[in-house]
């Protein structure tokens, strides 16, 4: 047998293995089983095997809240650069790998939708102001008041500076300010 037969007879034993071994994969991803990884260092990066987490990341609050993936996106056991086509980072997307498993996170530049109704007083220029979101947070300030903070009992100019005067609900803070309006100007 001439070397040339010997040659053509290697590389199709090689391609028939490989093409076994994707067709044997291919089979266990169809039946929904995670596939046979191969760790050939510096060749092939092994592929995340548990089910990604994703969640949105309110910047306001510092709160996170878990989310399903989209309908109709097959995880298929992902890595990062094929997650990073479907969730991109210019859509405020990250995606960062923690031991086998890919944490997704949308970072937005907002409330959480239990902070989103809270309001809390704090002090602005003098005058108490009204701000969206629960003491602490970085919500939006929703209007000044003419109430000066000098010109307010001790109790409640106390409760304002230390950062507790927090309601529940925009009408919670209209009624407190109510009972303030002797105090006015």
């Amino acid at each position: 047998m001439s070397e040339a037969c010997r040659r053509f007879i290697i590389v199709g034993l090689m391609i028939f293995i490989l093409g076994g071994m994707v067709a044997y994969q291919q089979a266990r991803v169809s039946a929904g089983q995670q596939p046979v990884i191969l760790r050939v260092p510096g060749l092939l990066e092994p592929r995340v095997l548990e089910k990604p987490l994703l969640e949105r990341y309110y910047r306001y609050c510092g709160h996170r809240e878990p989310m399903s993936l989209p309908e109709g996106v097959k995880w298929n056991w992902a890595g990062k650069e094929e997650m990073s086509i479907l969730f991109p980072p210019s859509a405020g997307w990250r995606i960062i790998g923690e031991g086998g498993r890919l944490v997704i996170t949308q970072e937005v530049d907002s409330l959480c939708p239990a902070d989103a109704p809270k309001r809390h007083l704090a002090v602005k220029d003098g005058l108490v102001a009204i701000y969206q979101g629960p003491s602490g947070s970085l919500g939006p300030l929703m209007r000044v008041t003419d109430l000066r903070v000098a010109s307010l009992p001790p109790a409640w100019r106390e409760k304002i500076e230390n950062g507790q005067a927090e309601f529940n609900s925009e009408q919670e803070v209209l009624k407190a300010l109510d009972s303030l309006d002797e105090f006015r100007p």
